[in-house]
């Protein structure tokens, strides 16, 4: 069980990681609070619509993977742009794939990735390789959100002048007026961008939550049944909220704070992400000293070692000889700690800077001899987590970086787009139109209110940089700073919805356990919260470290049955080791210990969609 002294620690916690100053509450909180919209009709002629189903094109690879499998069927719906009017705009298309139970089905079940924004059309299907059970046991739907993926995409469309215009900092981690005015700068033009297409106002949770309804009504299930990742846990309670009677056995796992706001859940990344870096991943280097060549044998040397590095590559960017950037670097870090297994990528990924700044290049980026250099400083038990063939496609030094399956290690954001098309712009002649893509911010922006003083975000920023110093800058001024249109919110209490599992480790580096508290208690009566000690990995259940969260997610999502009460799991060994080591962490270390499980290693399928999601946290 949670005993009242972890909630307590885990409280304590919440009050000490940054909150909004009073000054905004008004502007992100409203005094009266969200109120939860009508529920729409659906129009008869969406259910009417015929479906052109064809066989997926990852098919074949779920079929090389688990020959049993139902063959997967892929096609797009129509659905409307904004479900309160649907004749006041154009239609948008949503990407589904969907496989028949091979067994007796218990219903439809749907997945979500996490983001905002996340690809999840492989999702369902990749889970099931991983657990067969859920292709005998189920109807299974994968979905791309509104706005992106295959689905009819978001667009943010500016122009090469205005990118041109933009003023340009060496380092965001540098609480200067020039970083100042760059964040400022680029937040207005992400807002002006992402909100110059009338589909941009509906690219929000409640809109897909509309569309997930619609799904289910479209299939003919009578209930849904649901397995979200990080924001699918955002989505998952809204849906609950929002069709209460509609809800089966929903599994929410590494939860934001979903009953909270937006901008809330991102002012936790800071605090969560130094955590896991600095309670598991810098720790695990040290103690692998004699694997890892050159970054230290203490947590301390480590962590000098990563500051230099870091503090080498903005001296490098300040004399205009390399593009290579220290804010870069820490965006990579963040987004490979998600995985434990991807311990050894983040550990590469300072080794390749390392070799970088000891030999830089004239070409001022990371070429293949820094990259095979790194790979040569980790030992060969090391070595086959990953492949040289993945980290020399995540810096893109070999023509493997341009496949699909490439594209899902390298890390995204909002500042590496703006950089890219940028560099892009200075190359074109004239001023023409740009299209930066699906910014999933735009989500975040729909969802809840945010403070509209830039001055807010600034300050935060700026203590936030130096009470967390890994990446304590990392959220600067949102665009929703400057976002037009006003939030399409709801006040999530689950009124009506039957009990939901929620699975939470506590050192997550993306969904804060405190957070995840948090709304665990605000919907107590209809959750379950299962929490893991000692663990950091972003998404648990299916594949999990944990051979005691499996057990329990297992009983629910192929039973039906819940524990009576809230109960803390434990794990097993990070890469490479052969026990836990403890982390004074807000659980409080009482767990149910099951049978030890081996190491897991997720279907590349599955791990490719994780992956991707990871890459693009920062987007």
């Amino acid at each position: 069980m949670i005993r009242s002294r972890t909630i307590a620690l885990a409280l304590a916690a919440v009050l000490a990681v940054p909150q909004l100053a009073a000054g905004t509450a008004t502007a992100v909180h409203p005094t009266r609070g969200p109120v939860d919209p009508p529920v729409p009709a659906i129009p008869q002629k969406y259910l009417d619509q015929p479906i052109n189903w064809s066989v997926c094109s990852f098919d074949a690879a779920v079929k090389r993977l688990y020959p049993q499998a139902p063959t997967t069927n892929c096609a797009t719906v129509t659905v409307p742009m904004d479900w309160a009017n649907p004749d006041a705009h154009p239609d948008v298309k949503v990407a589904i794939s969907h496989s028949k139970a091979t067994g007796t089905s218990k219903g439809l079940m749907t997945t979500n990735p996490g983001g905002p924004g996340g690809a999840g059309l492989t999702l369902s299907a990749s889970l099931a390789v991983e657990k067969p059970q859920l292709f005998s046991d189920f109807d299974l739907l994968g979905f791309d959100p509104r706005g992106f993926g295959q689905s009819t995409p978001l667009q943010c469309i500016t122009t090469t002048e205005k990118l041109n215009a933009l003023p340009v900092t060496p380092d965001h981690k540098e609480r200067t007026r020039l970083t100042h005015e760059v964040e400022v700068a680029e937040a207005k033009l992400l807002a002006e961008a992402c909100a110059a297409t009338e589909f941009g106002r509906f690219a929000s949770s409640q809109q897909t939550v509309y569309d997930m309804e619609f799904l289910r009504a479209l299939l003919k299930a009578r209930q849904l049944n649901f397995i979200g990742y990080s924001y699918g846990t955002w989505l998952g309670g809204w849906y609950a909220d929002a069709y209460p009677e509609r809800v089966g056995r929903f599994v929410l796992d590494s939860n934001m704070d979903w009953t909270h706001t937006q901008w809330e859940n991102m002012n936790f990344d800071p605090f969560s992400g130094q955590r896991r870096r600095d309670t598991q991943l810098i720790p695990w280097i040290a103690r692998h000293a004699d694997m890892i060549q050159g970054l230290g044998s203490t947590p301390a040397q480590v962590t000098a070692k990563y500051n230099q590095v870091r503090a080498d590559l903005v001296k490098l960017v300040k004399a205009g000889t390399s593009s290579v950037r220290g804010d870069n670097l820490d965006g990579m870090i963040y987004s490979a700690q998600y995985g434990n297994v991807r311990f050894i990528r983040a550990t590469l990924d300072v080794l390749v800077h390392d070799e970088y700044v000891k030999d830089p290049s004239a070409s001022g980026e990371v070429e293949l001899r820094h990259v095979d250099r790194a790979w040569a400083r980790i030992s060969p038990e090391l070595q086959a987590f990953d492949t040289l063939a993945t980290i020399r496609a995540r810096y893109g030094v070999t023509p493997a970086a341009s496949s699909a399956a490439a594209a899902a290690v390298r890390v995204d954001s909002t500042r590496s787009v703006i950089a890219d098309a940028r560099a892009a712009a200075v190359r074109s002649k004239g001023d023409a139109t740009v299209n930066l893509g699906a910014i999933s911010t735009t989500v975040r922006c729909n969802d809840t209110a945010f403070s509209h003083d830039p001055r807010y975000y600034l300050r935060e920023a700026d203590r936030m940089a130096k009470k967390y110093d890994f990446f304590g800058y990392m959220n600067g001024v949102p665009m929703c700073a400057f976002w037009p249109y006003p939030p399409q919110d709801r006040r999530v209490d689950l009124k009506g919805s039957p009990r939901m599992l929620m699975v939470q480790d506590e050192l997550d580096p993306a969904t804060a356990y405190e957070g995840a508290l948090r709304t665990h208690e605000a919907t107590a009566k209809a959750t379950r919260f299962v929490a893991i000690d000692d663990e950091g990995q972003h998404g648990q259940y299916v594949g999990s470290p944990s051979a005691c969260v499996e057990e329990i997610g297992d009983r629910f999502v192929f039973s039906g049955e819940l524990p009576g009460k809230d109960q803390v799991c434990g794990t097993s060994p990070l890469p490479a080791e052969l026990s836990v080591f403890p982390v004074d962490g807000p659980v409080d270390g009482n767990a149910v210990h099951l049978p030890r499980s081996k190491q897991q290693r997720v279907n590349p399928m599955l791990q490719e969609t994780l992956d991707t999601i990871a890459g693009k946290s920062l987007r």
